[in-house]
Formats: structure tokens, sequence, C-alpha cells
């Protein structure tokens, strides 16, 4: 049956109000995510955590577009969908505003982000959720072809992914974005009821079409029972297909931010490409590149293990290419497969609800089962392997070229060589400068993985050899540390070093402390040394205030400031994750805290939520050195959290930032944002002699000292200079990744 005139004038329509829908449920995601993150400590785990939440809101959001779509009519599913409507408007006009409240140091804290994202976004969430399946099972009822409209909405997802860090971010407010999410709503829900007041018209003559043309028992009906039913086995293949790209999604984005900084700008990157590969794989031009992109999945899937068996200091300008570019081939490969399986039109909703559950499944594993069950990422190279898994049971395309496709031990050989090893030499080449035992590393992993794919010329094949070649690199290049606790804000461990005579704490990829066990033991290291930027800030505390003050500290590390205090100082610790506090109270690591003549006080929870309620004027030198693995987060760097310091301080007290980093130059900005509201700055970058190294394991660092005029003048003295002059973080403008230093 073809489409009726009435139904082609409605199309416009339909693709307006889909693509609207699709478009806000990206700026949405985006946008809950960036209020809920200051809540929660800037933790990379709030992203995995908010991609659960959105997940199994579509999810939900199918199945009711499968029930309203199978079980009610056009009138009374119509009247339903927009008493919903309604109802998500009203939601998002009273959406709580001080989300600080909501944030309960006895409940876990994903348990905690998932209850803050039903509050503020669940009943709109929902809603868009809806819109794609329900409106195209409507679509195809009036004869039309409704698989083109689930590319239309991932065109336009994507649309709003690149347009919420590039576009709303940058030029509307953060409280404004709220209201405008309101509106919008409201504009939605007058599209919806415009499709349903034309769909009304459009099935009534449809119906009489059908039943004028049609002998009894035929139409619709008639189509679903000649239409196959999905089996069982069918659609376990298709949640199994749905569930390793979303679980890659979550993986790989929680990989890439560990050492750069949770924010929407490095959100957009592997979500615009799981969207993508859905536009691609849908769509009618798009698959036919599925052939060629099947062809570089060996090369892609062995070049995303390589980073994670190989761990260090990789420059993000060829981490993030390197994943995000294999990410796409594996994502879309899978997504292909899924596209080619699709059952007919009559099956619709169920295909979508089977989709979704699949995100559902494996985002609720890598953001909620895994930090339980794991003590490091392991899901990652798991679902790698699992996605090799799904490429070797799904149908595939019809060509017997592809990469994949069984052979002799030497056919494809090059096909599945050539782009890996172009790839594989350029990552040697730009690793080489920097450190060559780093790129010997990468080098052997390579080749290791070049033996892998050559043994991979079935899809089962390159499932086996995958698998024993990251097992047998994770056993040579990981070293069995003293301790490794897994928590919401990331993995911790302990390691021996110089020999076992000091332990060192590291946080993802960055050492976050070290202490030596000998007569060393009461020295400050690493970043703290009694020489550098803290040295200087210290003896001006003490010069100060001879007869002892009052120091506080955001980031508790190995509790290494303690090294620092007198008998007459009084020191307090914030630290937001109870890991971290346990590993440097525990004696058998470090003893910083207990050696310590004044016993410090720390205090559990988020720094700045910490510093609003402590008592005005509580200190006289306050130390932010809050980091997430390699970054400082940054809703503690902003004007408005500069005013709480100010609060927190007494007359004359110094806040000093610990601003060292691989990838960002946060000084200017930080200095910058400090004098917005008055104060004064100088900055002190340090590199230590050999003979530092090697006696108190002295780090470079880089330190802000934030005061008044009068008090910061004073290093000058010191070898601390003024800061160059950046952009002023504010809460409603703070994507710290436009400070990004090109290496």
């Amino acid at each position: 049956m073809g489409e009726d005139p009435a139904a082609r004038l409605d199309k416009p329509v339909f693709v307006a109000v889909i693509g609207l829908s699709a478009f806000l449920l990206f700026t949405l995601e985006l946008l809950a995510g960036r209020l809920v993150l200051p809540v929660f400590g800037g933790s990379p785990a709030v992203w995995t955590t908010a991609l659960c939440f959105f997940t199994g809101v579509v999810f939900l959001g199918y199945l009711y577009a499968h029930v309203v779509a199978t079980r009610l009519g056009p009138r009374s599913g119509g009247i339903v969908h927009l008493a919903l409507a309604a109802a998500a408007v009203a939601a998002a006009v009273y959406m709580p505003v001080n989300l600080a409240t909501l944030r309960f140091a006895s409940m876990p804290a994903a348990v905690n982000v998932l209850l803050v994202l039903t509050l503020i976004a669940g009943a709109p969430a929902f809603l868009l959720s809806t819109t794609t399946p329900l409106l195209s099972s409507w679509f195809s009822k009036r004869g039309g072809d409704p698989w083109w409209l689930y590319a239309v909405s991932n065109g336009a997802s994507l649309l709003g992914l690149m347009a919420y860090p590039f576009v709303i971010e940058p030029t509307i407010p953060l409280s404004a974005q709220r209201t405008l999410l309101a509106a919008m709503l409201a504009l939605l829900a007058g599209g919806i009821a415009v499709v349903v007041a034309t769909g009304r018209r459009a099935v009534m003559a449809t119906d009489w079409s059908m039943h004028a043309q049609q002998p009894p028992g035929g139409g619709e009906l008639a189509v679903i029972l000649a239409s196959p039913r999905p089996t069982r086995r069918r659609q376990a293949l298709w949640l199994f297909a749905a569930c390793v790209p979303a679980g890659l999604l979550s993986a790989t984005t929680t990989h890439i931010a560990t050492d750069q900084v949770s924010t929407p700008l490095l959100w957009i990157g592997p979500l615009a490409i799981y969207l993508g590969s859905f536009v691609i794989a849908f769509s009618e031009r798009g698959r036919r590149l599925l052939p060629a992109v099947e062809r570089l999945v060996p090369a892609a899937a062995t070049l995303m293990w390589v980073p994670y068996v190989v761990r260090g200091s990789w420059p993000a300008g060829v981490l993030i290419p390197l994943l995000l570019s294999s990410f796409a081939v594996l994502a879309t490969a899978l997504h292909g497969r899924l596209a080619l399986d699709r059952p007919c039109e009559s099956y619709l909703t169920r295909f979508y609800l089977v989709v979704s559950a699949g995100g559902l499944v494996a985002t609720a594993l890598v953001a909620l089962v895994a930090p339980i069950v794991f003590n490091d990422v392991y899901e990652y190279p798991v679902l790698l392997i699992a996605g090799l898994v799904a490429l070797a049971v799904l149908p595939g395309p019809a060509s017997p070229s592809v990469g994949l496709a069984p052979g002799t031990a030497l056919r494809g050989l090059g096909t599945r060589l050539a782009p890996y090893a172009t790839v594989g030499l350029a990552l040697v080449a730009l690793l080489a400068p920097g450190s060559r035992d780093f790129a010997l590393a990468v080098g052997t992993s390579l080749i290791v993985g070049a033996a892998a794919i050559a043994v991979g010329r079935s899809p089962r094949s390159l499932v086996l050899g995958t698998t024993v070649a990251v097992v047998l690199l994770m056993s040579i290049f990981y070293s069995s540390p003293l301790t490794k606790v897994r928590t919401f804000f990331g993995v911790t461990q302990v390691r021996q070093a110089y020999n076992g005579a000091a332990h060192v704490e590291s946080h993802g990829t960055t050492l976050h402390g070290l202490q030596f066990l000998d007569a060393r033991r009461t020295a400050p290291t690493s970043y703290y040394t009694d020489s550098g930027p803290l040295g200087d800030v210290v003896r001006d505390f003490r010069q100060r205030l001879p007869q002892g003050g009052s120091i506080g500290v955001v980031g508790l590390g190995v509790g290494t400031a303690a090294a620092y205090v007198r008998p007459s100082d009084s020191m307090t610790f914030f630290e937001i994750d109870q890991a971290v506090v346990d590993l440097a109270r525990n004696a058998r690591y470090f003893t910083y805290l207990a050696d310590a003549p004044h016993q410090p006080e720390v205090i559990l929870g988020d720094g700045r939520l910490s510093l609003v309620v402590a008592p005005e004027g509580s200190f006289d030198l306050l130390v932010l050195d809050a980091f997430s693995s390699d970054t400082v987060p940054a809703h503690l760097l902003t004007r408005e959290a500069m005013v709480i310091y100010h609060r927190a301080l007494r007359p004359h007290g110094i806040i000093v930032f610990h601003l060292t980093n691989r990838h960002f130059d946060l000084v200017p900005a930080v200095a910058s944002t400090a004098e917005s509201i008055g104060f004064d700055a100088r900055v002190r970058s340090f590199t230590p002699d050999i003979a530092e190294r090697a006696e108190v394991a002295a780090y470079p660092s880089v330190w802000l000292a934030v005061g008044n005029a009068d008090d910061v003048v004073r290093f000058e003295a010191q070898t601390w200079s003024r800061p160059a002059r950046g952009p002023v973080l504010t809460d409603d403008f703070s994507d710290i990744m436009w400070l990004l230093r090109p290496r």
C-alpha cells in the first residue's frame, strides 16, 4: 500500500517533531551532566552514570512507545501522549535549582547521581525518548517507510551534541539554559498536538481505503500475521549487538576523561560517533560504507586496546584521535550488522525496545556494576573482545571480501595489516621524542597486535588472537600493586618505588603522593618539597604567624601537606573519596597523618561544598590541591568558588592553587578569575635538580598564590612572578577544555 497524498503532506511535521525531540534529548543530556558534575567533585564517573540514566530512560520511553503503538488506538494514544507532554513541560519549569541540597553523604555516589538526574531531567527525558519510536510507528501506519526517520532522529541528536559545547554552552548562561529548555519543550508539545490531530484524520482515511479495497481479514493485521515473528535467539543477538557499542561508549569516554577533564566538549566525541554510526547503519547510502568499514575492524580493535595495556603519559593529541577513530569503526560495524538484521515494520517498536535494552544493560554494567566488581577498568578489554564476538555471530554484509571473512592463512593479510601498520608506525614516531622507553613499550604491543591480526583470518580466530594478545601483554606490563581500590571517583593504587624505599599512590595514571619509608619519612616529597613553591608559601605562613595558625587543604592525597604542620598549627583536609582517606590513614602504606605533631582533621565531601558551610574566617592558609587523576575539577576554579574561598580566609590569608598539569595551561585563567574578585596573584614553576629528585623525589610543579596585593607581593623575592592574563571562569562558563595546551 502506498502513501496517500495527505500523509505525504504530513511528512515535514513528522521530521520537524522527531528532529526537535532528538535535538533536545541530547542537549538535555549534556545540560544535566553539566549541572550534576560539580556536586560530585567533577568525577568522570558522573558522565558514565548520566549515560546509564539516559539509556535507562530511553528504554522506558521505548517500552512506553511499544505499548501505546500496539495497545492503544490513534485517538486514545494521542490523548495519552499529549498528557505526557504537558507533564514534562511542567516538570522542566519546576526543575530544582540548588542541586547541592540533593547531595547525601550517606547515599552511594552513583545512586545519588541517578536520584538527582531523575529530579532534574526524568520527565522531560522520558517524553523526548518516546518521540522517535512512537511517531515512527504512527508514520508506518500511514504507509510510509519509518526506518529513515531513525536516521533523521540520530542526525538531529548529533546536531544537538555539536551545538551544545560550541554554540549553547559558550553563549547561553547555564541558568538560562533551563528556561530555554522549558520553552523548547512547550514548542515540542505543540508539534505533537499537530501530529496527533493530523494523524487521526490520516488514519481514518487510511482505514476507509483499506476497508473498501481489501477483503475481510486483510489489512495491517494480515501483514503482521504474514511477517515472521523474530525468534528469541534473534532478539538476543540484537540485544548483544546493541550492548557492546553502548558499553564501549561509556568505557572509552572514561578512558579519555581520566587524564583530561570531564566536560561536555570531551563527552561529545564518543557520543557523536555513537550516534553517527546509527546514521550510517540505518541510511541507505550509509550502508554502502559497511564493507569498507568492516575491513578496518581488525586494525581498529587492536589499536584500541594498545593504550589500555601500555598505560602512561599519552599525549592528548595522540590518544583522543586514536581511540575515537577506532571506536568509530567498531561502532559502525556493529550497528551495521544490527541494521542489516532489522525486522519488518510490523516489529519496529519491538526492535527499538530490544536495542534500547542493550544500551541500558551495557551502561549499567559499566557505571554501576563494574566499579563494585572490578578494582580496575577491566570492562574495557572485555567489551572490545565482546565486540569481535558479536561480529562473528551476527549476519554480515553480502560481500565476501570484507576483512572479517574466512579464508586461507594468507588471504587478505595485506588488507588487514596495511592500515594497522600505517597507524602503528606513525604512533611510534610521534611518541619516541617524548620517551623512548614508552615508545618501545608501545612498539612491542603493536608487534604482538600485528601477530593477532595475522592469526585472525576469520572472525573467531581474531577473537582468540586478540584475547591471547591482551592477556599476554597485561601480564608483561602490569606489576602487582600493594593495593588497588576502585570507587565512583576512579582507581587508586599504591605501589613500591625507589627500590622498595618508598610507597607511591596514583589515581588513574597520575602520581598523587609519595612517602619514603626510611629516615626521610617525615620529609615532604614529590610536588610538595620544601625547595618548591609550597615550601615558599609555608615559610611565609610561619613568618606571618610564628605562634601558629590554621591551614585548610582541599584534596588529601597521601597527606603530604601534614609534613608542614607545627604543634601550634591546626590543619583540616577536605577529601571527597573515602578510599583515599582510608589509604592515607593506613600505616602500612602512609604515615604523614599519623606522624603530624598536631593531628589533622579530615572532612569527607567535596571541598567547595564543605567550605560553604565552614565558619567564616576559618583559615590563614588555604591550599587547593584537588585533582581527579591529572586534572583540577573546573568547579573549584570559578569566580563563585573564589568568593567561597575568600569568605573562609582570615585577614591577610593566602590561597595557593596547585595547577601542575600535563595537558592544560590553567594559570592564566585561574589568576584572572581570582583578580576578578579583587585578589592579586603570583605564580612559580618549579623544576627540581638531579639531587632533589634523588634525595626527596622532587617533581616539577606549578603553583599559584592568591591574596591581597600587599600579601602576595612578598613572593616576588622568591622567584614568583605575575601570571599572564586569561579568561575568567564562572559557574555559567567554566569549560576548561578550551585551555588545552598543544603538545
